[in-house]
């Protein structure tokens, strides 16, 4: 049989770029749609707290599982096997933390940010604490997207760019911020939430597209491309179970803990995740959110380790056709799933997937943005304007610190560019150095706050800072140490935050008196003995 014949340097032609223009087109104006029905900063942040709970379902979904994640699982299973995968494992463990403890709880305090119950529980200070973490958690992911978006378009663009002067990433990394800035400005959560449920569908269509061209032009399928991969790579798909050396990089039950921590801290004290159950009208509602959004994100990263497995078996085949600089496949890997989609897929097919990574990035970069201003206007600026005259309304503010928080964020994604080309790691593999270090003593302070009364702000911040301080050096330990090896990454949420909890409760006994005190009313038990609070739906809406 005949080999098909496959094209080596093709990028995007007219109908790609037809198609590009035509998303971003139809993005903005669906923000321009729903920028028109604002009012006031609670339909900016949080929908009026009506929105439908399958929508925020897959907004969650379509915000966590940004370019990083839909480029990195891929590069992961490529580069390392399906180890990452196999943490779904732990699934029923954070799904009831998830579910039974967090939602009901966060339903129940009626926040714009989540950040303000870490004054109602220790102090001002500690509030600025956490909205700082925050702050720096996601403007390091953040700037991440936008460098990983990038360097997809500039796998996948072809050779008719090269007249640009310098380094065609940076003038993607300038063009995704600058319209970023604009269509942040204008839609607010509730165009974020619709664009993000297009987006799934997107995301959805990229992985299958890449899959299913895969079967057609080899004739191959799942056993084939398991087989290939570890014949071919020399070593096994799967990770060791268990290992006590800590600079194992991947094992199964590390896999695992790394799962159960992310979605555990992250749901229970990201704004980006917590703000989108704040714009559903009920409890209810909120579960049906997160159940949603665990069924299309599971589904998502099976057919995307399945895709890496994939692309893995397709260029060992076809090694002609690896990226330029590539070597190996192994070598290639997070370049590979972008390459493929701007060289192998039929025109303007590519173009449509192209258009998801860029608008998954601004998508990201809006929702993260729109975050840190629901934060900084909620946690910041009534302290500083202390009653006096307003200049602004609340709502050109928010949009006005929008745009600013974007281009800062532009430019930081510069520095990470230079950071992450240097490093042989995989975008997975980076995620710690550059935003996860945060996690762990973020969300140490809510948990402490929920089931440690006897804990204040004089024991839990000094045990975050502790926290804090071993997140950096377990993230860069390498650069800090000067050596050649590194504790495995997928601990880097779970010891910063059970350290920080250790400290917190050690401490509350040492310097706490343990006598009753205001936060001990928004302690875990005490919110769940709070009656539930709906939001009635809008004239005419039925849910």
């Amino acid at each position: 049989m005949e080999e098909p014949t496959l094209s080596l340097d093709v990028g995007l032609g007219p109908l790609d770029y037809a198609a590009i223009v035509v998303y971003l087109l139809f993005t903005f104006g669906i923000a321009l749609w729903f920028g028109s029905k604002q009012h006031n900063v609670d339909d900016f942040f949080v929908g009026g707290r009506r929105m439908p709970w399958f929508a925020v379902g897959l907004s969650i979904l379509a915000t966590l599982f940004s370019t990083l994640t839909y480029l990195g699982m891929p590069g992961e299973t490529i580069k390392n096997g399906i180890g990452v995968f196999a943490g779904y494992l732990a699934v029923p463990f954070s799904m009831a933390v998830v579910t039974l403890l967090w939602i009901p709880f966060f339903m129940r305090l009626r926040l714009t940010s989540a950040y303000e119950y870490l004054e109602l529980r220790y102090n001002y200070a500690t509030r600025l604490m956490g909205g700082s973490l925050f702050v720096l958690l996601r403007l390091g992911w953040m700037s991440m997207v936008i460098f990983a978006a990038s360097m997809a378009l500039d796998r996948v663009k072809g050779p008719d760019w090269t007249w640009l002067p310098g380094d065609d990433l940076y003038w993607w990394i300038g063009l995704v911020g600058l319209v970023a800035a604009i269509y942040t400005s204008v839609g607010g959560i509730q165009a974020m939430i619709w664009t993000d449920v297009l987006q799934c569908l997107l995301l959805f269509t990229g992985v299958l597209l890449a899959i299913f061209s895969v079967m057609v032009i080899d004739g191959t399928g799942p056993v084939d491309w398991w087989t290939t991969a570890a014949n071919a790579s020399g070593r096994s798909n799967l990770p060791p179970v268990f290992s006590l050396d800590p600079t194992v990089r991947l094992t199964i039950v590390t896999a695992m803990i790394a799962n159960f921590f992310w979605t555990v801290c992250t749901h229970g004290s990201d704004q980006v995740v917590l703000q989108r159950y704040f714009s559903v009208s009920s409890l209810k509602n909120a579960r049906r959110s997160y159940f949603i959004n665990f069924i299309v994100d599971f589904t998502m990263v099976s057919l995307l380790s399945l895709c890496g497995l994939a692309l893995l078996a397709f260029y060992i085949k076809h090694p002609t056709l690896l990226p330029v600089g590539s070597k190996t496949a192994v070598e290639g890997a997070d370049k590979l799933f972008p390459h493929f989609l701007g060289h192998q897929l039929p025109a303007g097919c590519a173009g449509l997937i192209v258009s998801v990574f860029l608008c998954d990035a601004i998508q990201t970069l809006e929702s993260g943005v729109n975050a840190i201003t629901a934060v900084v206007t909620n946690d910041l600026v009534p302290r500083v304007r202390h009653g006096g005259k307003r200049l602004f309304s609340d709502l050109a503010v928010a949009r006005g610190l929008t745009v600013l928080i974007t281009v800062l964020v532009t430019g930081n994604a510069y520095f990470v560019a230079n950071q992450a080309q240097a490093s042989m790691e995989t975008l997975v593999g980076m995620m710690p150095k550059f935003f996860n270090m945060f996690v762990g003593p973020l969300s140490a302070l809510f948990i402490v706050g929920m089931f440690i009364p006897r804990c204040t702000a004089r024991s839990v911040v000094p045990a975050a800072v502790c926290g804090l301080c071993m997140s950096i050096v377990w993230s860069w330990w390498k650069e800090i140490f000067g050596t050649t090896y590194t504790p495995t990454f997928t601990l880097a949420i779970a010891v910063p935050c059970l350290t920080t909890i250790t400290v917190a409760t050690l401490l509350s006994y040492i310097v706490e008196t343990g006598k009753p005190h205001p936060g001990m009313d928004y302690t875990w038990w005490a919110i769940l003995r709070r009656p539930a609070i709906e939001t009635p739906p809008a004239s005419g809406v039925t849910e």
